[in-house]
């Protein structure tokens, strides 16, 4: 079963979505970032998840991720870097493995549309 894909869709800065990663501890949620975002605000609601900027194998999150903790938003700048395109367009959400059921995440981007 491929993972769930999520798109900032509505043209608007900032723009807030709310999702619900999928129930299996390591099975990876992926949201598009859009172009213009230049910082991306991540918050899991109740309990913790992981986030990674790269993609793991098959519908896994990577092995290289960093743990959000419950109610506590991470904010994160993204753009590109100097003399290169290479700013992150996508983001992988999993559940941490102590997690049971599904997590709520709210996420929000902002930046110069």
């Amino acid at each position: 079963m491929a993972s769930t894909e999520y798109t900032f869709s509505r043209d608007q800065c900032p723009d807030v979505m709310r999702i619900t990663l999928d129930a299996h501890i390591s099975k990876a949620s992926i949201v598009h970032i859009p172009f213009w975002a230049r910082r991306v605000t991540v918050r899991p609601e109740g309990k913790k998840c992981r986030i990674s900027f790269v993609e793991g194998t098959g519908d896994d999150i990577h092995a290289d991720f960093i743990k959000l903790p419950a109610d506590a938003p991470a904010e994160f700048t993204v753009f590109d870097g100097v003399n290169v395109a290479n700013g992150i367009d996508k983001i992988y959400i999993a559940n941490v493995s102590s997690v049971s059921g599904a997590t709520a995440v709210s996420i929000m981007v902002e930046g110069a549309q």
